[in-house]
């Protein structure tokens, strides 16, 4: 594979990311060009960085470079937000800076120092698992739960941050590392490399839970916005925000079962072998996601939630709290409906 082909793969995992982003966000925060832009530049650059300071690219199927960027895409934007960010840590219930006990470290000393110790303990692991891992034979089994151990630390990460607001949930702790495991199976059927399956497959269990939490789960409101008030109507942005994650599911399937050799001519090469069963299956997990993603979004306009929405498509502000609003008959639907979900609430 080019560099060309490995930067648009990086630049289409951004994408996704990007997209289920802005979905769950943007009835909040508004949608903001630069912001959406910003994980489509960064997996351009990982991608880039793959080529020119690894053999990643050479020496490995797609479907595990995609899984390793976008891993590392998700670790670079929240490490930024955690680490480096500086912005108004009230606009959320959960703060998305680095914090203790639910509240946000404001001293950016700590702050960075905390966040150099946590980069130089994951560079060591992965050292020293790329050394054990010349010493020692494991069962293919055994490499699969090593697999899951991107989807342990996504867990962990989100338990310290989120626990302390909301509440330890078990299922909410153990579906990383169960996504993660799950997708270590074919996964593993591509790659022999711990270190390199635990980053793809905690990458592809990033995708397929945000594709479901965003999506297919009753468009919930996002925990840093639980008890926040709607200020944007974004309908017709968040439609097409779903079908660009629709066509980057599609989009990473095709490029997993076409690049560098089409599936259509194995075929010709003699029976059908463990890892090109692996390469089908996880493409086709693209394939349904995308199908699921449409079928329902379709009828979808805008956020559930029991606030009332200030701002539309428009981007123009309501006058008054209670002025009539010019709303499309899913948001009268939504907002008539809000008295019923803030008692549920």
């Amino acid at each position: 594979m080019n560099i060309a082909t490995i930067v648009f793969l990086g630049l289409l995992t951004g994408l996704h990311a990007a997209s289920w982003g802005a979905y769950k966000d943007s009835p909040y925060e508004g949608f903001r060009l630069r912001s959406y832009v910003r994980s489509p530049l960064m997996g351009a650059l990982i991608g880039l960085a793959l080529c020119l300071l690894s053999p990643l690219e050479s020496t490995y199927p797609v479907a595990i470079l995609i899984g390793v960027m976008y891993a590392v895409e998700r670790l670079t934007t929240e490490a930024w937000k955690a680490i480096a960010r500086n912005d108004d840590q009230s606009a959320y219930d959960i703060p998305m800076r680095l914090g203790y006990r639910g509240k946000p470290i404001d001293n950016v000393v700590i702050r960075y120092g905390v966040g150099a110790a946590a980069a130089t303990v994951l560079i060591l692991g992965c050292w020293a698992a790329s050394a054990v891992q010349g010493r020692l034979e494991l069962d293919k089994w055994a490499v699969v739960v090593l697999g899951s151990l991107g989807g342990w630390l996504t867990a962990l990460g989100g338990a310290w941050k989120d626990a302390p607001i909301e509440g330890f949930g078990a299922w909410k702790f153990l579906r990383s590392p169960v996504v993660a495991t799950a997708w270590a199976v074919p996964l593993s059927f591509l790659t022999d490399n711990w270190v390199v399956l635990a980053w793809s497959a905690a990458g592809f269990a990033v995708a397929s839970i945000e594709t479901y939490k965003t999506y297919l789960s009753g468009s919930q409101p996002p925990g840093k916005f639980a008890t926040k008030r709607i200020r944007f109507h974004l309908a017709a942005t968040r439609r097409r925000l779903a079908r660009i994650h629709a066509a980057a599911w599609i989009a990473i399937a095709l490029a997993i079962a076409t690049v560098p050799e089409p599936f259509w001519q194995w075929s010709r090469q003699g029976a059908t072998t463990a890892p090109e069963l692996a390469i089908i299956m996880v493409a086709a997990h693209g394939t349904v996601a995308a199908t699921l993603v449409m079928g329902t979004t379709s009828d979808d306009t805008g956020a559930h939630h029991p606030s009332a929405s200030d701002v539309s498509d428009s981007g123009r502000l309501a006058s008054q709290p209670h002025a009539p609003e010019r709303q499309d008959p899913v948001s009268r639907e939504e907002t008539s409906a809000s008295p019923a979900v803030a008692q549920k609430r």
